[in-house]
């Protein structure tokens, strides 16, 4: 994993020789050609999922994007959208966690930045955690630019703080499971398509496999193939109304849930699934979920 100080060096990097659009291009071409394996042309219409993430990325500058991005801010969205119980309760709100907000937190507990897609500090014993590691790292991720390092520039934007929330157990399995429900509008009708993600540790790798809205495995991820079969949820229609009021405003998005005991719980919203370098397990899903997502013109 890149340390601070690396990340810091590649932030100061992409400033100073990333800056305009061409060299965005050219940057992300190499990474693109790198991570997927085919490559990308921007000066033709994006067909795949991934080629239109990286569309979204340079030339989408939907206001929505950095406020529903923002793990603080969207909580207001969601209230709005589907009401405050679907919302994990919150401890703290603070630009800079010191040790006086720590020693009040209750044993267990989630901390994360508000304005990147992680790391996230999971504390499920504050006796014997790291206290000044963890503070130091949390606060680090405050120094970091993550829309200059993801390109993702809709995150510049984000107000920095660190959020501390309720840790969620789940008395099935020892791990949570997210469901995270990529949602389309190809302009005809809006798909749902469920990844039913877990990890196997704090530090494992990540496992998955997407069901349609018909529950039908599709055996096929972009991370490792999860071989299991999961029963479809017993509050499925609810989870389903949630996700269509919570993407409703979007041609494209991902929405995160958590579904613990049957009680819903909202995660979050990534609008740059992968940062576009998520590699399908079948490249056939790349072509599919691009021609599911009728993305207006942007260049």
């Amino acid at each position: 994993r890149w340390s601070f100080f690396k990340l810091k060096l590649r932030e100061l990097y992409i400033k100073i020789f990333v800056s305009s659009n061409s060299a965005k291009e050219k940057y992300i071409k190499k990474q693109f050609k790198e991570n997927i394996g085919y490559e990308i042309d921007f000066s033709k219409e994006p067909k795949t999922f991934n080629e239109k993430i990286q569309f979204r990325k340079l030339y989408d500058n939907n206001p929505l994007y950095s406020i529903c991005a923002d793990k603080y801010r969207v909580r207001e969205y969601v209230k709005e959208k589907i009401g405050e119980e679907y919302l994990i309760p919150l401890y703290l709100v603070t630009e800079k966690l010191t040790e006086e907000q720590w020693d009040k937190l209750p044993n267990q507990f989630v901390a994360k930045a508000n304005h990147n897609s992680g790391p996230v500090q999971i504390v499920k014993d504050k006796i014997i955690a790291n206290k000044k590691e963890i503070i130091n790292e949390l606060n680090n991720q405050l120094k970091l630019d993550y829309g200059v390092l993801s390109l993702e520039k809709y995150y510049s934007d984000i107000p920095r703080k660190i959020i501390v929330e309720k840790f969620l157990k789940d008395s099935e399995r020892v791990m949570l499971q997210d469901i995270k429900v990529h949602c389309f509008n190809d302009g005809k009708k809006r798909r749902y398509f469920f990844d039913l993600c877990s990890r196997e540790g704090v530090n494992g790798k990540v496992k998955s496999v997407i069901y349609d809205e018909s529950w039908n495995n599709l055996k096929v991820t972009n991370v490792t193939l999860d071989e299991n079969e999961y029963s479809k949820p017993k509050n499925f229609e609810e989870l389903l109304e949630v996700v269509k009021k919570l993407s409703e405003d979007f041609d494209c998005v991902r929405v995160d849930l958590y579904n613990i005991n049957e009680k819903i719980y909202f995660g979050e919203l990534t609008f740059c699934d992968d940062s576009g370098f998520g590699k399908f397990t079948e490249q056939e899903w790349d072509y599919k979920f691009g021609s599911y997502w009728e993305q207006k013109k942007l260049k």
